[in-house]
Parts: C-alpha cells; structure tokens; sequence
C-alpha cells in the first residue's frame, strides 16, 4: 500500500461511434463482461490510497454503476461545469500533494505505472494520425507535443497512451495554471502543462504493450479481444486470422458443447461460430472456432443503456432462432425418463449436496424468512417438489433442438443488434445431445430477465442474512430503465410461452436452487439465489408458512 492517489477524469461520454450501447461515460462502458472501472480497480487497488473519479456527463449513471465500490478508497467527485480536460485534472488536484497518477476513463494499461519510481508516462509507437497525442522527448524532457494533427506522410512517433505518474502534484497543478493563461494554444491545456512540468521534473516514458483503448471504436474492439485472451487461461486468440481455441478441464462437458457444433443441423449453423478445427479426444479435446468481438446479452443487460427498440430487436432475433430450432423435433419412449432426470433428480442431488453444507442447515430445518416473507422449511420445500414437478412437468413427449444454456452470457449481438451467436451450449439433456425440452430454454432466458442471475454473479445486489435464524433479506440492483425490460420480454414471447408461464417459472425457480452447491465460492451469491428461487417458487406453489400473506 502506498499513499499514491489516482485521479481517473471521466467527464465525457464516449464518442458517437461507440454510443450504440448507449450514450455511458467511458469508466462505466463493457469490456468483456465488466466495465473499465473494474480492471482499473484491480490495478491499483493494492498501490494507492485512493481513487478518484470525476465526472460530469451522466455523473448520476456513474454513481449508481459504481455503488458497490464506493467508500474509503473509491470516490466520485462532480466538476462544477465542464470544460477541458485540463481544467478537469485541476479540479482533481486539489489539496493533493504528493505523488499522483492519472488515468484516462477509456485506458487501461495491464502493466502498473505504480510499480515504477519517479515521474513517468506510458506511451507506445505507431504512425501519426490525428486521432492520438504524439510527442517527441530528449532526456526526459518533452520537446514537442503534435496533438491530434492531421498528417501528410507517415511517420512513426511515440505517442501517449492516458497514464501518467507525477511525483509533485503541486508543481503540475502550477503548470496546469501556467496552461491557462496562455493565449491561442495549439494543444490541449493539460499536454501544455504535462510538457512544461518535464521541463522542471524529467519524466520517463515507458513503452507498453499492454494498451488496451475503450475511447476508440477500431481499438475499442481489438481490446475487447486482446483482454479475453488474456482472462481466460482456456483460450488462445489469434489476432491475424481472427479464430478463438477454447480448451477445458471439464472433459465430458467440453465434449458434450463441441459435439453439440457439429451435429447442428446445416440450416441453422448460422446460430454457432463457424468451426475450423476441433478434437473430441478425452486426452486433448479442443475446439477451434471464429472469433466475435461482439458483446453478450449479459453485457448490454448489465452495462449498457440500450433503447426499447434495441431490446426488441434482440429479443426478436433470440425468438426465431429459438423457433428455428423448434423445426427439428424428437418422440420417443426416452422423454419422460429424461425430464425425470432434469427436473427431479437433478434438483434432489444438489439438495443432498446443500445439506452437507453446514450452514445451510438451519434453512433445511427452520421456517426460511425472504425479505420480511415466511417460508417452509427446505425439507417440507423438497416433499412439496416431489409432488409438483412430475405433475407439472412431465406432460412433455416432444423434445426440439435446444441450446441448454441459453443464459444471456452466451447469446452474442452483433453491433447493429441485427443477428445473434449462440456460444458455450450445454449438449445435454438427459441422454439427450442437441434435443431437449423447450420450456427449460425458456427458463434459462428468464433467470436472466426476471431472476437477475447477471446481477447476482456480478455482486450487483445488497444483502442481509442471518444462518442461524435462516433469515434473508436482498434486493437487486437493477437498471434504471423507463420501460419494463420484463414486461417487453413476456409480450416477445408471448406466442412460445403460451399457457406455460407457471410451468417455465418453476423450471426457473429450479434452476436456482439447484444451483446454490455450484456456487460455493460465494455465501452471499448463494444466499441471494435461495431467496431468488424460494420467491419465484411460491408463484407456483404456495410454500409459504400458513398464516402468512
């Protein structure tokens, strides 16, 4: 820990080619299932004192997106009134003293600035454009800065990528006052400064290869690409040719997805990556297929600021692929047996694993309370379950193609919310591979849309519990919208719904509570989907104690 404190200026907006997310400042835009703010977070967590983000575009979206990280460390502060990025750091500096670093909203840089002693910059080379700030430098001091100037022939200079480290704050806050005072200048007031300063304090350029840029469409999408391959130990992405190798430790399952690719019928391959190579091997199986920059479901439900109609369109192109599949269909004598093993046996299994976990036994043996509500024990919960779900769920005989896990995680949209790709399937449903029952399709879709699975697994939630007295109480921290994503969602569906919603809901609350074991690593998470799927639940079945309303 040290005393250094990082200013992250994030007073605009992105620009207009990146806004079809929505018009979001670039701390709080998507980068592969998190927002920058988290990879700046885990940079610098460990090497400074605090962190401070100013804005004044969108503050409140800001405030709201950054909740959780919000207290001793983190702070928002609002500029009084926006002017240029100059002035931005200079109401950021005040009353700081000591060491400061800078960080641009839309940069990220893997490598820690604070790792390195003095004054210092990261910087990169490439060919002049007028999109960057380009410099040339002599011992540390910067001699000429060309800021964003069209240029006639090429040529290569180093150019400052959004991260800075001054040693004296006070003296680049004197520099930034010096910036102001200047008639007609031709750069930015805070490059003005910046060269002034090294004039007085020799900075140091570093050169990285670990510059990942949100503010820019064309680099804003090869980010996206570099940052998966490095957060994923499984996957390899080769940048040139644009194909993505996914590996896994969890053989059976990793077959059971790659053998789901290929035996898709030819006519709605559209719905997967194309595949180039692959092994079904249990030694070594792998899978070689084309990359997508595009962002997930899961991303836009979370992070984005998308318009009714985008949703529409997105809901629309997951209805007719989910219809598309319903042209290949499947009876036979196996059905029943498979739903059995789905919906009963399944269920019952990781009931047995939760027991064995201590700290649920209260809930197993005691009236559960769920925000304020009182309901039966988890063994009254199971008995009631052996009776429900054969009744309501095994009416079943024809089984259509269906992806499995069709959670918005693994639906991708393309930049124009034109067609969608389905990644991660799960290739098997009972005995069956690519077949199984539509309702549990369904039921994916709505732990998303109704049961918050994307905010539950993001932390995005508050929560009291008590083990002891089986008592929770959460709430969701859901987006602002001015529609009702879920309604728009059911009235989409409305046709492959049908008279199903009770049964699709109970399949839903299900999917929650089996999967509480799975989720071990977290005791909020899993307390947040017991409640989640012990209220979705008593829609269907009354489990609440008698008495109760």
């Amino acid at each position: 820990m040290t005393d250094k404190k990082v200013i992250i200026p994030a007073a605009k907006i992105v620009p207009e080619e990146l806004q079809k997310l929505g018009k979001l400042p670039g701390i709080i835009y998507p980068v592969n299932q998190k927002i920058t703010f988290d990879y700046l977070y885990e940079e610098y967590k460990e090497h400074c004192s605090s962190m401070d983000i100013i804005c004044f575009e969108k503050a409140d979206k800001v405030q709201r997106r950054l909740k959780n990280y919000l207290g001793e460390k983190v702070n928002i502060k609002v500029l009084p009134e926006l002017r240029d990025l100059g002035h931005t750091i200079y109401f950021a500096l005040k009353d700081v003293v000591d060491t400061v670093i800078i960080n641009f909203a839309d940069t990220i840089v893997l490598d820690n600035v604070a790792e390195i002693e003095g004054d210092a910059f990261f910087c990169q080379e490439d060919y002049m454009s007028d999109t960057w700030t380009y410099f040339d430098e002599k011992d540390g001091r910067i001699v000429r800065i060309y800021d964003k100037e069209p240029v006639k022939e090429e040529v290569r200079k180093k150019l400052f990528v959004g991260v800075f480290q001054f040693t004296d704050a006070t003296c680049f806050r004197k520099c930034l006052e010096s910036a102001f005072k200047q008639d007609s200048l031709k750069i930015s007031t805070f490059y003005y400064a910046l060269q002034e300063y090294s004039k007085i304090h020799p900075m140091r350029p570093v050169l990285t290869n670990s510059w990942f840029d949100i503010g820019h469409e064309d680099k804003y999408y090869n980010s996206k690409l570099e940052v998966r391959a490095r957060e994923f130990n499984h996957i390899t992405i080769d940048k040139n040719r644009g194909i993505l190798k996914k590996t896994s430790d969890d053989k059976d399952k990793f077959i059971g997805e790659i053998k789901w690719y290929l035996k898709l019928p030819a006519d709605v391959e559209y719905v997967r990556p194309r595949i180039f190579d692959y092994s079904t091997s249990y030694v070594n199986p792998y899978v070689s297929m084309e990359y997508y920059a595009y962002h997930t479901v899961h991303e836009l439900f979370l992070y984005g600021d998308l318009t009714l109609q985008q949703w529409i369109d997105i809901f629309n192109r997951i209805r007719f692929v989910c219809d598309d599949f319903k042209r290949y269909t499947v009876q036979d004598a196996n059905i029943r047996q498979a739903l059995e093993e789905m919906y009963l046996t399944k269920t019952l299994q990781r009931f047995e694993k939760m027991k064995k976990d201590e700290r649920f036994l209260a809930f197993f043996e005691s009236t559960i309370t769920v925000n304020g509500k009182k309901y039966q024990p988890l063994e009254k919960i199971i008995v009631a379950l052996e009776t429900t779900i054969p009744e309501m769920l095994y009416d079943v005989d024809t089984f259509n193609i269906i992806h499995g896990d069709l959670c918005f995680a693994n639906i991708m949209v393309d930049s124009n919310f034109s067609f969608i790709k389905v990644i991660d399937p799960r290739g098997k449903f009972g005995t069956y591979d690519i077949y199984g029952d539509f309702r549990y399709e369904l039921a994916k879709l709505f732990h998303s849309v109704d049961g918050k699975y994307d905010f539950i697994i993001k932390d995005l939630f508050d929560l009291d519990y008590n083990i002891e007295t089986s008592c929770i109480n959460y709430r969701i921290q859901d987006r602002k919208r001015e529609f009702n994503l879920y309604k728009v969602f059911l009235d989409t569906f409305a046709a492959e719904i049908g008279n199903d919603l009770r049964k699709v809901e109970l399949i839903e609350a299900l999917l929650f509570l089996s999967m509480i074991p799975l989720h071990g690593e977290s005791i909020r998470h899993q307390m947040v989907m017991l409640g989640t799927g012990l209220e979705i639940l008593n829609r269907v079945v009354n489990i609440q104690v008698e008495g109760e309303e």
